[in-house]
């Protein structure tokens, strides 16, 4: 049996046209028909400094999002995407001490997790066949 080479993490992502992210957002949305409600999350906006930040750890190679999901006192739930850097074999940076649970190929450091963004709808960027939307 041959050991798989694990792909450099300076390989990871791509740039696409604007056509192919209509698609992909549109089979999304379409997808998630049901869940046109209120709460439905499309996206999350998070500061590029706050993104930088991450990025600027030691060993930091790439980025990892995480889906999350906030249950409060009152039984609402809340979707998260909670950011953290990666090494260059793909492994999280995380807190020196913190357990990574279900992380796989987790590493302790002095990593930051990025969480808190602000969702689309609430903040979306605008749309100008639509002047209310914020």
């Amino acid at each position: 049996m041959s050991e798989e080479k694990r792909p450099n993490i300076s390989e990871f992502g791509g740039f696409i046209s604007k056509d192919e992210m209509d698609r992909l957002l549109g089979n999304y949305s379409d997808d998630h028909g049901d869940q046109k409600s209120p709460d439905f999350v499309k996206a999350m906006c998070f500061s590029k400094d706050k993104v930088l930040e991450l990025l600027a750890q030691n060993n930091a190679a790439g980025l990892r999002i995480y889906y999350g999901l906030h249950l409060t006192d009152d039984n609402q739930r809340e979707k998260k995407m909670v950011l953290v850097a990666t090494d260059a074999d793909g492994c999280d940076i995380l807190p020196t001490g913190v357990t990574s649970g279900d992380l796989m190929g987790s590493k302790g450091g002095s990593g930051l997790i990025l969480d808190q963004g602000v969702p689309c709808p609430q903040f979306c960027s605008p749309d100008p066949s639509k002047p209310n939307n914020p």
